[in-house]
This record gives structure tokens, sequence and C-alpha cells, in this order.
């Protein structure tokens, strides 16, 4: 292993004064031609000469994963595609053999949404009986719609719950909506005053529209009309816009229709009537009249895959593993995580070089496990994850998706933006996860050349957290922010390759003592965890971490919460969902962090928080973070 001298300015290039250019004859031969070298001219040369082979290989897998033929790494897009085959070269070279699909594939494809991502409405037509409706006055088509023509009667199911409180069902015995189209009141039984009679404030989980959904398509409707009722106090008014990350997808036709549309299917001409019967839990199916619902729709989302490769262990620890892993992706031309969008992002730091150190680590510990002599191993699965701009999206899915026992993990490494090395001072995720790391990593480090600033969480905002979700110690390397981050500035030319080899270097060191050393005791610790809040500047930080994952239609699911924060002195829980701050509805992460950057310390919020199968209001008074 390298050991030198951290060099502060990286490359030193000649400064050039006012013009005084010349010309004079070359020599006849151009093998004559050697002007001497300065200073100047080989400042690049000698940095690297001194740095080392390994930053030269460094710095080569970091400039073509961060050049602008890659597009900035978007999921999905071509320059994700070649960035991804060239780190699948590398690996073949390496000897390292695929980890998805028994053994035959690099890859490990999924698709993903991103908020207010909505799918291309192509055509629709909407009828009752003969009156065609006016699309966006009348009618919407809701986002989770598929593509189909159906002309059926229309049948109302109330609420579509099919196990709510005290038995209540919108489904009694001989319910038959077979090919026909459902309409589904939003949300659930309401009393006199709109409000719901199964919670306290707002609505429980029984109007989750995702199951009132699934449950008529379950029961065979053909197509579904959304209704509000005519008297709900706190739930939306108007109709919805087409959106994709709402409600879920379906394979069928799904509209909503206006009251005056939906009052066009009554004889009586009263949507009144069908609620008040199913606020009093009247619920056979009634019969409407005949509705023609045409819809061609094409789904959005974008394309992502992560790669995997393994190294193959050998002896008693051969089924047991070490996880290596970085996320390959950046945020293309700002589709996400920017305030320019638009430009180019070529990802650098982010996470470029993290991907350039994983392909750095996947050679060397190929090559030791080739020549070791070490008669039992842990295999090692080399992870490049795709999609975690968006949300931790690509380790998610594989957490979810795993061709290997999560439970036979021995520790999981993730490096996440560590070209920036300064002071030799790295920070060291995740410490607090085993118990063996409060003496493993000290040592390591006092071997080393680097200073380590432990954080014990096994939290934050990368791939690691869906590992210490799974139960799995983590240990999470990063070299700090930089002014850079998540800009088009972060260019290659700003990293740091020597101590981006110092910090492979390092986590190598723990790969292989993972590898081969005693079975780690998780533990859970969620102190210090980095938190993206505090990336994004607000004034205080509420100490969740978020699920991003769910499958919710609105609100915010709780993946953590992280300790001595505004939520834990509160009382937020794991598997908490926030529904509501104050009386502002939470429909995803970006309400509330715009909710968040317009406080102050010390402000007091009631949110309202599903528990279980019960909405509690929790007071929180805001901490500055």
């Amino acid at each position: 292993m390298i050991r030198l001298t951290f060099i502060s300015v990286l490359f030193i290039l000649p400064v050039y004064g006012e013009p005084a250019g010349s010309v004079v004859d070359a020599p006849q031969s151009i093998r004559r031609f050697h002007p001497e070298s300065t200073t100047a001219d080989r400042a690049i040369k000698k940095y690297f000469e001194e740095a080392g082979p390994l930053a030269v290989e460094y710095y080569e897998h970091l400039t073509l994963l961060s050049n602008p033929w890659m597009g900035g790494r978007e999921p999905g897009s071509k320059g994700s595609r070649r960035a991804s085959e060239y780190i699948v070269w590398n690996l073949q070279n390496y000897g390292i053999t695929p980890a998805f699909d028994d053994g035959t594939s690099w890859y490990q494809p999924f698709t993903f949404q991103i908020d207010n991502d909505a799918p291309t409405l192509l055509d629709s037509f909407v009828a009752v009986d003969d009156m065609a409706l006016v699309q966006d006055r009348d009618y919407v088509v809701l986002g989770n719609s598929g593509s189909g023509e159906i002309t059926a009667p229309v049948v109302c199911i109330g609420y579509s719950i099919e196990d709510g409180e005290n038995g209540y069902t919108s489904f009694p015995e001989g319910t038959d909506i077979e090919g026909k189209i459902a309409l589904i009141l939003r949300y659930e039984p309401l009393d006199e005053d709109g409000a719901s009679q199964w919670a306290s404030r707002r609505f429980s989980p029984n109007s989750n529209i995702r199951d009132k959904m699934q449950a008529a398509v379950d029961y065979g409707a053909a197509g579904i009309i959304l209704v509000n009722p005519p008297n709900c106090r706190d739930g939306r008014r108007g109709l919805e816009n087409t959106r994709s990350n709402r409600f879920g997808a379906t394979d069928i036709p799904v509209v909503q229709f206006s009251h005056a549309s939906a009052e066009l299917l009554i004889s009586t001409g009263d949507l009144q009537t069908l609620q008040t019967l199913a606020d009093a839990g009247d619920t056979q199916p009634t019969e409407l009249g005949i509705a023609t619902l045409r819809t061609e729709v094409e789904q959005s989302g974008l394309q992502a895959q992560n790669i995997g490769g393994v190294i193959q262990g050998r002896g008693d620890l051969a089924e047991e593993w070490v996880v290596v892993g970085g996320h390959y992706d950046h945020v293309g031309f700002g589709y996400t995580g920017t305030s320019t969008p638009g430009v180019l992002h070529r990802g650098a730091d982010d996470n470029a070089s993290g991907s350039a150190a994983v392909l750095l680590l996947a050679r060397q510990l190929s090559e030791y496990y080739a020549t070791s002599e070490d008669d039992s191993m842990r295999s090692i699965l080399m992870l490049f994850f795709d999609a975690e701009e968006a949300g931790l999206r690509g380790s998610a899915h594989f957490v979810g998706n795993s061709p290997i026992d999560l439970e036979k993990v021995n520790a999981m490494i993730n490096l996440d933006m560590v070209g920036s090395l300064r002071d030799n001072n790295l920070m060291l995720g995740g410490t607090g996860t085993a118990i063996e790391f409060e003496t493993i990593v000290p040592a390591i480090f006092e071997a080393s050349s680097l200073t380590g600033s432990l954080s014990p969480g096994g939290t934050g905002p990368s791939d690691h957290t869906n590992f210490y979700k799974e139960d799995v110690p983590v240990l999470f390397f990063f070299t700090g922010m930089t002014e850079e981050y998540h800009t088009p500035a972060d260019q290659a030319y700003t990293v740091n390759p020597f101590g981006a080899v110092l910090v492979a270097e390092l986590a190598e060191t723990f790969a292989l003592r993972f590898a081969k050393d005693h079975w780690l005791t998780f533990t859970s610790n969620t102190q210090g965890g980095a938190n993206r809040q505090a990336r994004m500047a607000s004034p205080v930080r509420l100490g969740i971490h978020p699920s991003y994952s769910a499958d919710l239609e609105t609100g915010i699911l709780l993946s953590g919460v992280s300790e001595g924060t505004s939520a834990a002195d509160a009382g937020l829980q794991v598997d908490d969902v926030l529904l509501a701050w104050n009386d502002v509805e939470l429909t995803g992460g970006t309400k509330l962090m715009e909710l968040l950057r317009a406080s102050a310390p010390d402000d007091v919020i009631e949110f309202t928080v599903q528990r279980g199968d019960t909405n509690i209001i929790i007071e929180v008074t805001l901490k500055a973070p």
C-alpha cells in the first residue's frame, strides 16, 4: 500500500502573460524535435508519478464515468448504459462473475417514478349513455389508469372498502361487478358534519385509495370511476391532475368524474343519496347507467439497473458475504436534486468517485482472492447501485429482491463521495452498528495515515441505509461536502485522486477483515447519522428518515428516527406515517422540505400521524440542525 504525503495543490498549471509568440524552423526530422521541459509543463505528470499507479488507475475510471459522453448518468439514459457497460467490462476483466439470475446476468433492472412524474395521456373518450363528456371539465384520466376501452353498466360500490371498522364492507356476499364499471366514493364513511366516522382527524388507513381501487379490480371491475363525496369536510375538492405516483397502477381505464358528471348516471340525479347509504352501512351495490371509458396511456417511469459481481469465497465461510458498493448514477441534466435543471451535471465526486473506488477495490480484492492461501474466506458482492439520487431506489430494490440471503451478510461497505479528501480527514458512518466496531475501527485507523471522524448512526442519505434497516452492520465512507455538490461544477479536475486511493485502501483493509474474521454483532444505532435535510440548508431539523420506496397515496412513511432530535423527543416512531403538518396535507418529502425551510427553531407543529390502524396527533417542537 502506498503512503505518500498529501499534495494540497493537485495540478499546477503554467501561468502565461501577454502574447509573446514567434515562429522558427523545425528540424528536418521529427525524431529530433524534443523541446526542453519546464517544471510547469511536467506538473501533472509529476503529480501522478508521486501519487502512484493506483491513483492513475483510479483517475482513469473517474474521468471516464464523469465524461460528458455519459450525460450525467441519469437512470435509463444512453449515458447510464454506457457507464454500466464500462463497469461490467472491467468486472469481466477482473475475473469476477455475474451476481444476478443465478450467475447469468450482471444487471438487476427495475423501474421507478419520481415526484410529479406523470404518465403521458395519448387519447381519451368518456361518455354517459350517448352524451360525450369534456376532459378536464367533466372528467380526468387518473395516473394509475391503464389503456383500454369499455362500454358497460356502472355499479356504485360505495367506498370500495373490503374490510373496514366494525365489520363494514362494501362487498357483501353476492357482489358481482365482473366486467362492469365500478363507481367508487373517495375516502371512507362520513358523519353528518362530513368528518370521518373512523378517525378523530382526517381519515383512517381504510381510506387508502390504492387499496380501494385494488379491491374493485380484485372483484372483477373492468373500469373505475372515482368521485369525491359531496359532503366531505377534510377531503380534496375538484378533479385531480393526472399523476403517476399517487394511486399506483392498474391495467384498466380509471377516471375521476365531477359531481355533475356522476349524477348523469343516477336516475334521481342525486349523488348525495348514494353517499348517505354508504355512510349508513347500506353497502349493497347499486346499478346505475351505462358509460363508455376509452383511455390510451403511455406509462412514465425511468428504467434503472443495479450492477453486481461476485468474488467467490471458499471454505467454511464461502456461503457468507461481505457487500462492497456505491451508486454509479447522477442527476443527468438535473432531473432531480438540483437548483440548475437543464444543465449537464457530470457528477465526478458524486459519485463517480465512489464508483471508481469500487472498481479499484474489485480488481484488488479479486487478485487477493486469486493468490491468497487462506483456507476460508467469505464471498464478496461488488455492487453498483442505480437511482440513488432519486431516493436510494437502487439499494431499496436490491434489498427487496436480493439474490443472496441478507441474514448471511457480515457487513456492508458503502463508498459515496470519496473524492475530496482534505487534511487526511475521512468521515466514517455506521461505526455504532456492530459491537465489534468499537475496537476494530480505531485499530485500523491507527495503522493508516488517515484521521477518522466517526459517526455511529447507520442511517443517512446514501445506500447503506437500506442495508442497516435489514440489520446488517454498515460502514459509510465519505470525504465531505464541497461547493460543487449537485452543481455542474462537480467535474473531474476538482477531485483528489491520491486521497481517494487512501480511502479505497482503507476500505480494502476493512473488507478483508470482515471477509476473514469472526461474525459481527449487529446493534441498532441512529445517533449522528448524516441527514439529507442538512444538505438542503433547512433552518430546522426534524430528524426523520423517510422511506423512499413506500407505496402510499399520501403521507410520509418513517423508516428511521434519529436519536436526540425533534422527532425522537416528540415520540415519533419507525413505521409511523406523517399525514399532515398542522392542517397542511403531506403529499411527500418535497412538501415536507418546503415546510421545514419556512420554519424556525422552537416552532411547535401538530403532526397528524397514522400509527397502526389509528390516527393520532403528536406535537413536535422543532430544533435547529
